[in-house]
């Protein structure tokens, strides 16, 4: 026979607090490059491997600041930059201003795409710089032209500028600024 004074009390539930409810979270906004979502970092620039290495060595030289951490990860992430920055930052600053001429024309991340990766043609820029994401608000007929892809925010891959008007004009002209900048330096 069992002792019924002796078994556990039925667990209670914690008395309601005035506080804050667990259940109301703070809405993180989604992360992804792929569809030019990029969370906290939106209003960001998107950087180069030359303005990343040119930050860490200036990061290294200011007074004051302590040695770089003595870890696999930084030193790591320096050997990369170091590796793949492929112009000075004299050539990067040009790029740049060049590609920001047009307001509005390429997002921050477009930009630095192509400084990195200079696509000779608007169609190999297109293959290469991941597209945005096909908003709800796209009609779906133009999302398989490949003219819908626009994000909500105005940000739409460069699909918008292949499709034989001024605007791939306009790209394609960028494209070969920047790769001349890369190739001879800075403008005259």
């Amino acid at each position: 026979m069992v002792n019924e004074s002796q078994r556990p009390a039925p667990s209670r539930a914690p008395p309601p607090s005035s506080g804050p409810s667990r259940s109301r979270r703070t809405v993180i906004p989604e992360e992804d490059a792929t569809k030019l979502q990029f969370g906290d970092f939106a209003e960001g620039d998107a950087l180069t491997p030359t303005d990343v290495h040119t930050l860490l060595i200036a990061a290294r030289q200011a007074p004051g600041v302590p040695p770089p951490p003595d870890n696999k990860v930084y030193k790591s992430a320096f050997e990369y930059v170091t590796g793949f920055q492929n112009a000075g930052m004299d050539v990067v600053e040009s790029m740049r201003t060049a590609l920001n001429a047009q307001p509005g024309f390429l997002n921050k991340f477009e930009i630095a795409q192509i400084m990195y990766l200079r696509p000779e043609r608007v169609e190999v820029a297109v293959a290469l710089i991941p597209r945005s994401a096909l908003s709800a608000l796209v009609d779906p007929d133009e999302c398989i032209n490949g003219l819908g892809t626009d994000d909500g925010r105005g940000n739409r891959s460069l699909e918008r500028y292949s499709q034989g008007d001024d605007s791939e004009t306009r790209l394609q002209q960028m494209l070969d600024d920047v790769r001349g900048m890369a190739r001879y330096g800075n403008r005259a």
